[in-house]
C-alpha cells in the first residue's frame, strides 16, 4: 500500500500473538519499516520508538497477569504514556489502539481496556491527532497460542492429540476474527487519517456457536 510504504511503524507487544502478525504482514505487504517495543524494553526505550515513529499501533498489554495490579501497570498506564509522549512532543504522529470487546463486561480485563480507550480519545480530543480504536472479539489464525490466547486454537490442539474437549456452555455463541482480516483492516486504517477519534470496525466477524 504506497500509503504507508515508505512510513516507520510502531508496533508496542509486537512479539504477541496479534503483533507478530501484523509485523510481518506490513513488512511483507507495504515495505514499511517496523519499531518494535517488547517486554522488557524499557520506558526509556518507549520514548525513542515513539519519537521516531510516524504512526503507532499500540497493542502491548496483559489479558491473564499473575497479580491484579498488571492490569493498571500494562494496560492503563503504558497506554498514558504513550499518549503523553505523543501530546508533549508536538509530532504528527496517528495512533491505533487495539481494544476488546470485553470492555462491556465487569471484569479487571475489561475495565483496564475501557480505563485506556479514554485515555486514548483524550489524546485525540486534545491533539486533533487521527486516533482509532477497535474492540476485538476473539481472533484466531496463525501462531495463537492453546489454551491461552484462542479457543480456536485451544480445539484444533486437543482434538489433534485426543484430549478431552469442555464446553461449559453449549448453548453460548462467540463471535470470532481470522488474523488476516484484522491485519487488512488495521493495515487500510494507517492509510485513511481522520483527525479526531474514530472507531476501526473488523469487517469480517464470525459468531457461531461452541
Amino acid at each position: 500500500m504506497k500509503e504507508i510504504e515508505a512510513q516507520r511503524i510502531l508496533i508496542t507487544g509486537a512479539h504477541g500473538f496479534i503483533g507478530r502478525n501484523l509485523a510481518h504482514w506490513l513488512r511483507d505487504e507495504t515495505g514499511a519499516e517496523i519499531l518494535e517495543f517488547v517486554r522488557g524494553d524499557s520506558l526509556d526505550d518507549l520514548k525513542n520508538m515513539v519519537l521516531r515513529a510516524n504512526k503507532i499501533v499500540h497493542l502491548a498489554g496483559v489479558n491473564r497477569p499473575s497479580d491484579l495490579d498488571d492490569f493498571s501497570t500494562d494496560n492503563i498506564e503504558l497506554t498514558r504514556k504513550i499518549c503523553s509522549i505523543v501530546s508533549d512532543s508536538g509530532l504528527h504522529i496517528p495512533l491505533i489502539f487495539i481494544s476488546s470487546s470485553q470492555v462491556k463486561l465487569n471484569n479487571p480485563y475489561g475495565m483496564s481496556k475501557f480505563a485506556a480507550e479514554n485515555l486514548v480519545g483524550e489524546l485525540a480530543n486534545k491533539t486533533k491527532l487521527p486516533v482509532t480504536i477497535f474492540r476485538l472479539p476473539g481472533i484466531f489464525g496463525k501462531w495463537s497460542k492453546p489454551n491461552y490466547n484462542s479457543v480456536v486454537a485451544t480445539f484444533c490442539f486437543n482434538i489433534a492429540r485426543n484430549y478431552d474437549i469442555e464446553i461449559h456452555d453449549r448453548d453460548a455463541s462467540i463471535e470470532l476474527g481470522f488474523i488476516d482480516d484484522l491485519n487488512k483492516d488495521i493495515v487500510a486504517s494507517l492509510a485513511n487519517e481522520t483527525s479526531g477519534l474514530s472507531w476501526g470496525k473488523l469487517r469480517k466477524v464470525y459468531k457461531t456457536n461452541i
